[in-house]
């Protein structure tokens, strides 16, 4: 089924997609979004109500993971767009993304400290991606685009190396690049970030996207989360993980 068709009908009788097109947009409660002026309790926080059709639930089906309930058709539906909780944004199975099949991740350790780690030496991730073709998830498939070539940093300490574990694994799901429209040089059709940030300079501060940043190992931890890139996960795989 469709998502649209995942509509709810109002008391004017008129049908809204907002549910839907909110959870497709990453804009579950769980994503960080506020509702400006919103007073009373939240009504997905009902046990007999479907947040997705707005309405009693029917066949009801609840979520091993977050014990979220929905209509069973409501979230099988949900689920062919996104496989996650369209209430906290729990994902459920691995997330594949659209990054471009032909790029490398290397990583080389460096003694030098980063400013705020001055007692660790330092992790740099070199991420490469020759030109190529767009494929059917791209916007534009058939048409070329342009790769790149970026470096990173990350502090090599404990929690260093478990940011690169989680990257590791995230670019073997193909998250941490996409192909669209650069937001520095407004090219379109190249290869970029896709929401997971990078620290691409050692100095600088935040402003410079370099250190010390002392909040930014858990703020791109939870950017992973959001994108079911967790320890527990990488764990399980740890395996298939270089």
């Amino acid at each position: 089924m469709n998502h649209r068709n995942l509509t709810s009908t109002g008391a004017s009788g008129g049908k809204s997609s907002a549910p839907l097109n909110a959870f497709v947009n990453g804009q579950g409660r769980g994503s960080g979004a506020e509702s400006a002026g919103a007073v009373g309790p939240n009504p997905c926080d009902q046990e007999d109500y479907c947040c997705i059709c707005m309405d009693k639930i029917q066949r009801k089906k609840t979520l091993d993971k977050c014990q979220h309930s929905f209509c069973r058709e409501c979230i099988d539906s949900a689920f062919q767009v996104k496989s996650c909780c369209p209430v906290c944004m729990t994902l459920y199975g691995n997330l594949t993304g659209t990054q471009p099949r032909n790029g490398q991740m290397t990583v080389t350790r460096q003694p030098f400290g980063l400013p705020g780690y001055e007692g660790h030496g330092t992790i740099i991730i070199n991420y490469s991606f020759s030109d190529g073709i767009q494929e059917p998830e791209h916007p534009s498939p058939g048409v070329s685009y342009r790769g790149t070539f970026r470096e990173a940093y990350l502090p090599d300490s404990e929690e260093g190396n478990k940011v690169l574990r989680l990257l590791q694994r995230a670019f073997q799901q193909r998250l941490v690049f996409t192909v669209g429209t650069s937001a520095t040089t407004g090219r379109s059709n190249t290869v970029i970030w896709n929401d997971i940030h990078h620290k691409t300079s050692s100095h600088g501060g935040p402003q410079c996207f370099g250190y010390p940043d002392p909040g930014y190992l858990l703020r791109v931890q939870e950017e992973l989360r959001m994108k079911g890139i967790t320890e527990e996960g990488v764990s399980e795989s740890a395996g298939r993980v270089q």
